[in-house]
């Protein structure tokens, strides 16, 4: 490897001309790397290494594109998915095709760039913060933002994980929705609002929510922890609604297929679920199942549900239900009770069209 792709490599990948530059290679060493297809071009004067590029996952390189796109424009911030990508927050399947990013200005003038989307908001001082040492936006306008643009099953996991991780409250959210009151779109976070719950634990426990409020099924209960009346732990399903005596678990290939599992482990963890969908059953709860694409429309669940639910099972139920958050029975749980004056609270609001 000669000095030029030495110097290449050690950039931060991508990087624009001006960054090439500096560390001391040249116009035409540049050149010859993009004639010999070691180097590939992503924008307009913006590069980076072909193979360990191409070897990222799709979100990686987003990251890594909107790492570039806040160090490379000194006058946006990373916004809207793509500065929920770089809080961590959970994400869709397939990465946008540019990197979103909002303009410090206000002025009403079109801006076109090949790799950067560019959008226009007042943003006040109290908007941004400083993360090691780079320019963001708060948690609480990223799921805003984000629910204004994206489809809302993406936008309810960004906002669960917001809660989840304690990024973001709910007062946070609502005087956000209430700064972008007039904004396109944000009318589309009302629902976000009224679905949030930070102990959904991935995407796909909070796709599935989004889908099946579009179905009007009722809301049930993230991530309890089932136990016998003797006190033995059965399970934690992703979902439980207890009035009807059934709970729901949402079967991602990610529960599986780990990495290095083994088809040795793998049947261990299948063992597993077969045993405590049977000790759900001893208790008298039923148990229903989807797969991720099943999530997406929502039918396959709806028609699972409809099917399965008994309103005179809840009361035939043996199980004990405790929270995961606080260990306390499911009736003395704080979260739940916080969550039932939340979404209140939002109903009035919407009601009053104080928005």
């Amino acid at each position: 490897m000669d000095h030029s792709a030495r110097a290449l490599a050690s950039l931060p990948q991508p990087f624009s001309r001006t960054e090439a530059l500096a560390a001391g290679v040249t116009e035409w060493s540049v050149r010859a790397c993009l004639t010999s297809r070691s180097l590939i071009t992503l924008g307009k004067g913006l590069y980076a290494v072909r193979e360990p590029w191409l070897a990222e996952s799709q979100w990686a390189r987003h990251r890594q594109m909107a790492v570039a796109a806040a160090r490379l424009t000194p006058d946006a911030i990373v916004s809207h998915a793509s500065g929920a990508a770089l809080l961590g927050l959970p994400h869709p399947a397939y990465a946008p095709d540019k990197v979103a990013m909002t303009l410090l200005d206000d002025v009403r003038t079109s801006r076109r760039d090949s790799w950067r989307r560019f959008h226009r908001g007042r943003t006040p001082p109290d908007h941004v913060l400083i993360r090691h040492g780079v320019p963001g936006l708060v948690a609480a306008r990223v799921v805003i933002d984000s629910g204004r643009e994206v489809h809302g099953r993406d936008a309810l996991a960004i906002a669960d994980g917001a809660v989840r991780t304690g990024l973001v409250d709910f007062d946070e959210l609502l005087d956000m929705r209430c700064h972008q009151r007039h904004w396109p779109g944000i009318a589309a976070t009302n629902q976000i609002l009224l679905l949030v719950d930070g102990r959904r634990e991935n995407w796909l426990e909070s796709a599935s929510a989004w889908s099946m409020s579009r179905w009007d099924l009722p809301m049930g209960i993230p991530q309890v922890n089932v136990f016998t009346p003797d006190g033995e732990f059965v399970g934690r399903p992703d979902v439980l609604w207890p009035d009807h005596g059934l709970v729901g678990e949402a079967d991602g290939v990610g529960k599986y297929l780990v990495d290095g599992a083994t088809d040795d482990a793998v049947r261990a963890l299948l063992g597993r679920e077969t045993v405590r969908e049977a000790g759900m059953a001893e208790l008298g709860l039923e148990v229903i199942r989807w797969t991720p694409s099943e999530s997406i429309l929502g039918d396959a669940i709806h028609t699972r549900f409809t099917q399965s639910a008994d309103a005179s099972r809840g009361s035939r139920v043996r199980a004990v239900f405790r929270c995961t958050c606080c260990n306390h029975p499911l009736e003395e749980c704080v979260v739940e009770a916080e969550l039932l004056v939340w979404r209140r609270r939002v109903v009035r609001l919407l009601e009053r069209r104080v928005w």
